[in-house]
């Protein structure tokens, strides 16, 4: 009779795996579950093997630590890293007598096998080694943005550079965007043309208000001026609003200035449907052209139709539910920088903490909200208060309130360019030419491209040359400096185009074609050089007056 062979534990299997290397170790039973302890290559680590279990599980409870101060920061890389790691899994745990945040490295095996245990016992010192120099250079870029919290300073960053891109426009394109401007109240006519569609020294004479069933006419100035425009298509308010009508026109009739020649100003609204939080209009905005005089030349803005559209929302929520989440958001954020629990601030409510009156931090929070959701005029409408509050006080402001005021205008500026009205943004974006922050260079710049303004030529420039100042042939630049080198040279040959400098503007997208980043960007440009020339019936064009491109490669150190 043939005797079967017992087959072995995988404690026995992992104790023959110890003695095979040398290691020195120890073992303790809690559970129905031993745990060794022992070192290899100098360095402790902790097997896990549950009885009558073939699987170990092995931990490097000392990979690295930190100070308790950088928890959040410890947090995020080890969330960043189990996301794309398959077999190595990030811990840790906080020993509060040292006053540290230990982190810990594990894996897990099936089966007891000495090869692989020990070719992941290796790999473990190499992603020890791979933590450290992440770590570091993490904890690096959080005191250059002046906070531990990357993950949230990571999103928002990407979030807005994702915004900025979606600003950087193409020629061919359709570039018409939709700004959603939410809320509950009303939205007086003259409210939204003070303020995408200015009409100074105007005199309004009659507005008619027409759908397909109806006709209305208005002459008393201030019922036109306090048309709400957000009910046109709308009847009911809260849970029983709802859309009545597709469509309306109307047709604003006035004078402005000294001129007593009629003018007409066209508002269309249609309806974008509806879900269970708001209904949707768009509002289309269009100031017909005046006729062509000698006070009045082709060349004239007058004669040059305007037009903007946006979509603006009658919200079904209630407006005190915004009051209290204000309140809350508040007095959360007075009470952490009370107890030194900076680090746990969201954005809102770090520029929160720096403002004491209660219409402005207001303001302010629903300005940020509504920017970060993309709703930019009804940002604009908050945002511009808190400019103006800020503005009176420029030359007494602290360090931080001039941020805040800072990043306002910033967004102000933001908002103006995607509604379409370069000129206003501009306004705000000059405020921070040269402060050197990244996303308002390139917002500044995309206001340039936009219209038109020769001055691009000069600030871009000399941000190359800011480039090249800091950085020598031999550095590897970062790649949010690349990001903005590239960006820089889209929107100056973008802007060659726009000023008939072919030439130039061809030598910059060939050279793109073979850059991973650039090349979609390049190929519709140079399609759209093509069709201008074919056009034109020109071969290439002769305008040489504006300077040489500086943002060609065999200029820069990179």
């Amino acid at each position: 009779m043939r005797i079967r062979k017992k087959k072995a534990s995988a404690s026995a299997d992992f104790e023959q795996f110890l003695k095979d290397y040398n290691c020195q170790y120890s073992t303790e039973t809690e559970n129905n579950t031993t745990l060794y302890s022992f070192e290899f290559q100098a360095a402790r680590f902790v097997a896990a093997i549950r009885k009558q279990d073939d699987c170990v599980e092995v931990t490097y409870p000392s990979m690295a630590t930190a100070p308790m101060s950088q928890l959040d920061l410890v947090r995020a890389k080890c969330n960043e890293r189990n996301y794309g790691n398959i077999l190595f899994k990030y811990s840790y745990t906080l020993d509060h007598e040292s006053n540290e945040v230990d982190v810990h490295l594990s894996f897990f095996n099936n089966k007891v096998e000495s090869e692989e245990i020990v070719h992941e016992l290796k790999a473990a010192f190499h992603f020890q080694r791979e933590w450290n120099h992440d770590f570091d250079e993490a904890v690096s870029m959080a005191k250059d943005n002046d906070t531990l919290d990357l993950e949230s300073e990571l999103y928002k960053h990407q979030r807005e550079m994702f915004m900025l891109r979606r600003l950087e426009l193409r020629h061919q394109l359709d570039s018409s965007a939709a700004s959603i401007a939410m809320g509950t109240g009303t939205l007086p006519l003259w409210q939204m043309l003070e303020t995408v569609m200015p009409l100074p020294q105007c005199r309004l004479m009659f507005m008619t208000v027409n759908t397909v069933t109806s006709q209305q006419r208005i002459e008393d100035e201030q019922a036109i001026r306090n048309y709400d425009l957000r009910r046109v298509l709308v009847e009911g308010e809260g849970k029983n609003a709802r859309l009545t009508r597709d469509y309306a026109m109307l047709d604003l009739h006035y004078k402005q200035g000294l001129d007593e020649q009629p003018r007409l100003l066209t508002i269309a609204l249609t309806a974008e449907g509806e879900d269970d939080h708001s209904i949707y209009t768009r509002v289309t905005l269009t100031q017909v052209p005046r006729n062509a005089s000698r006070m009045n030349s082709l060349s004239n803005e007058e004669r040059q139709p305007r037009s903007v559209s946006m979509l603006i929302a009658l919200d079904r929520s209630d407006d005190k539910q915004r009051q209290q989440e204000f309140d809350y958001m508040w007095s959360d954020a007075k009470l952490k920088a009370k107890n030194r629990e900076e680090g746990s601030l969201t954005e809102e409510q770090e520029m929160l903490n720096q403002v004491n009156v209660a219409d402005v931090a207001y303001n302010l929070y629903w300005g940020q909200q509504l920017f970060n959701a993309e709703r930019y005029y009804e940002a604009i409408l908050h945002l511009e208060n808190v400019f103006n509050s800020f503005r009176e006080n420029f030359f007494e402001m602290s360090a931080k309130h001039r941020q805040v005021f800072m990043e306002a205008a910033y967004k102000l500026g933001f908002c103006y360019n995607k509604l379409g009205l370069s000129k206003q943004a501009f306004y705000y974006l000059d405020l921070m030419a040269t402060d050197g922050n990244i996303r308002h260079t390139m917002e500044l710049v995309n206001t340039m491209a936009s219209n038109k303004d020769m001055r691009i030529f000069s600030y871009t420039e000399g941000v190359m040359e800011e480039v090249k100042r800091n950085f020598s042939e031999d550095d590897e630049l970062p790649d949010n400096i690349k990001d903005l080198i590239n960006f820089l040279r889209r929107r100056r040959g973008y802007a060659y185009i726009d000023f008939n400098q072919l030439d130039k503007a061809e030598e910059i997208f060939t050279r793109m074609l073979d850059e991973e980043d650039n090349a979609d960007y390049a190929i519709n440009e140079l399609a759209y050089i093509k069709k201008l020339r074919q056009q034109r019936g020109e071969g290439t064009s002769a305008n040489d007056d504006l300077p040489d491109d500086p943002s060609a490669p065999k200029e820069l150190p990179f």
